[in-house]
This record gives C-alpha cells, sequence and structure tokens, in this order.
C-alpha cells in the first residue's frame, strides 16, 4: 500500500510518499495483526535476533489496546483481544517448552512519558506523599561504550513462566502514566 501525503512547506506543495507492509482497518482482530505481522518477528528473536515492535500514533489511537489488549481471563487464557505482548510472550514459551531448550528469561517494563524514562518494575513507594512527590528510582538511558544503548538503573525480574510475565506486566501496566487530552476526553 502507498500512501501520499500533500503538504505545503514554506509556500511551497510537497508530495510525500509511504510505503506501507501492511495496512489493517478498525475492525480488524487482534490475532490477525499478531499472525501477520508479530509472528515471524518472534520466530527472528528466537533466531537470535535484536527485533523491537514500536507502538506509536496519536492519544487515543489504540496503541495500549494493541500492544496489550485484554492481557488473559480468570483461567490464564488469552482473550480474543489479547495484544501484541501477551501473544508474543505466550509464543516464545511455547516455542521454547516444545523444544525442550535450556533457558533463562528476565523481564524489565520501562515507560518513556513526556522525555522521561520510568521503571514499571521498581518497588512501590507506599508512602502517603502525592504521587509528583514519591521518590522515583533514577534510571539512565546511556551508551555502552560498544555502541549500544542501555538504559542503567532498570529492575530485572527472573521468570519461568507465562503466568510470571503476564503478572509483572498488570503491576507495571497499573503504574503508566495517562493524561487526558481533548482528543481522549470522553474514549474509554
Amino acid at each position: 500500500m502507498i500512501d501520499v501525503t500533500c503538504s505545503t512547506i514554506a509556500n511551497k506543495h510537497v508530495d510525500r510518499v509511504f510505503n506501507f507492509d501492511k495496512d489493517f482497518g478498525p475492525k480488524a482482530q487482534q490475532r490477525s495483526i499478531y499472525d501477520q505481522v508479530i509472528s515471524p518477528i518472534v520466530n527472528e528473536v528466537l533466531d537470535g535476533f535484536n527485533c523491537t515492535v514500536f507502538a506509536y500514533g496519536q492519544t487515543g489511537s489504540g496503541k495500549t489496546y494493541t500492544m496489550e489488549g485484554g492481557m488473559r481471563n480468570k483461567s490464564g487464557d488469552l482473550t480474543a483481544e489479547a495484544g501484541v505482548i501477551p501473544r508474543a510472550v505466550r509464543q516464545i514459551f511455547d516455542i521454547l517448552e516444545a523444544q525442550n531448550a535450556n533457558y533463562s528469561m528476565k523481564v524489565t517494563f520501562l515507560e518513556l512519558y513526556n522525555e522521561e524514562i520510568t521503571d514499571l518494575l521498581s518497588p512501590e513507594d507506599n508512602s502517603t506523599r502525592p504521587i509528583e512527590e514519591k521518590i522515583k528510582k533514577p534510571v539512565a538511558l546511556m551508551e555502552d561504550g560498544k555502541g549500544r544503548v542501555v538504559v542503567r538503573g532498570l529492575e530485572e525480574e527472573s521468570v519461568y513462566s507465562v503466568n510470571e510475565i503476564y503478572t509483572l506486566l498488570e503491576r507495571g501496566a497499573s503504574k503508566r502514566r495517562t493524561s487526558e487530552t481533548l482528543l481522549n476526553k470522553r474514549s474509554r
């Protein structure tokens, strides 16, 4: 699919062309999006490649729903609304267990909000202070000297099952910050 955007920059007409690999309409199902786009990327991760799935978009456009969706139901099974993250976690564990692989896994969970990095797995500050005054564990975005970018100071949790990861994701998601804007004021 090709999208042509016309705009005027400095009183000059400019056409910009963007190529898309996939296009999903508003009735697209989470499973279909995952199978067509994300599942091949997860297979590349398991083949040893570094991969990233990055959700970017306007407030209220559905990034959280696409990435998280409905995590799981009471029995621990994925719901039809499960997003990219819970489906990827399930796929990774299913493949590793089917291969009888020997592995260890650690989870980190961070939020980038208004150019500030927050560790969503850091221990709770249970004080009665307002949220703005609660002590945050400092984390820093740095280069490691080998050209790789790392986030220093993130909590790492060792995990051994899908449900442990889902529990960490739910704990971290509860700490995420959201702001009301004119775009999402009435959404939900």
